[in-house]
């Protein structure tokens, strides 16, 4: 008998927006994410929060246009310190601020990308789709904080989940490098040369729309135009900028 959480894993695929308008109802949202809560958690704190986003206009404003005025559900999920700190003080630890902010950086993300991916397994288990996106890395951040009212220190948005139902195809789902390109035993093995030559070519086989006269193969597609697209210098100085005034992780060792 096939088990049935692989059996979900192996169902699992992103839509690209491609969501009808059946809306995803309350008791569902918050039985996913009670259940993405039950992903490893650094030291049990929880530091992350989520914030529904169910408005139409509020979910296109946020995306820069993405979710094509689409009636989706978003789950953002925000690393947050600001429980913590406001516990410190309640216990009359005034002065109390987390020094090791780096350290506690790496693990607010491994907290939340946990919960998020979660958040992605249970959806599935329910029979709702999902995408998992960064768009609060390229649509400026700093407006998508105040939008949502998110404190402005110690509180930032990583991984946005959006739900929704798909008429897609499940067949349409994309394809993963296969396994012997990323599993190592004991000891990180780099590729070699006919390694990298098949990578570059199973990934023209994942994305042959990518290749055209202009390109040769899909990765030249991909460092030619999707980083350039998506990550210019202004956008990296805004992010930067408002990760560091988050104060999460500006803060020299002594």
């Amino acid at each position: 008998m096939e088990n049935e959480t692989l059996k979900t894993l192996e169902s699992l695929r992103s839509v690209h927006w491609n969501f009808n308008e059946k809306p995803v109802s309350r008791e569902d949202i918050e039985t996913i994410v009670q259940h993405s809560m039950k992903a490893a958690n650094s030291d049990n704190l929880t530091d992350y929060s989520v914030i529904v986003v169910t408005d139409p206009e509020v979910l296109n404003t946020i995306t820069g246009g993405e979710s094509q005025g689409k009636a989706a559900t978003c789950l953002v999920y925000a690393i947050d310190q600001t429980r913590i700190l406001r516990c410190a003080k309640a216990l009359g630890y005034d002065q109390y601020q987390p020094l090791h902010r780096l350290y506690n950086f790496f693990i607010m993300l491994g907290d939340v990308f946990a919960a998020a991916q979660t958040a992605v397994v249970a959806a599935k288990a329910l029979g709702i789709d999902s995408l998992m996106t960064n768009f609060s890395h390229r649509h400026h951040p700093k407006e998508i904080m105040k939008l949502l009212n998110l404190p402005e220190a110690y509180c930032f948005p990583v991984i946005q989940v959006v739900l929704g139902y798909s008429d897609q195809d499940p067949k349409q789902t994309r394809g993963r490098l296969p396994m012997k390109h990323v599993l190592h035993y004991d000891q990180y093995q780099p590729a070699s040369e006919a390694e990298v030559q098949a990578m570059i070519e199973e990934m023209d086989q994942v994305y042959p729309e990518y290749i055209s006269d202009q390109y040769k193969h899909a990765l030249d597609w991909y460092f030619n135009e999707w980083f350039i697209e998506w990550y210019d210098e202004p956008t990296y100085r805004e992010l930067y900028e408002c990760l560091r005034n988050s104060k999460l992780v500006y803060k020299k060792p002594v």
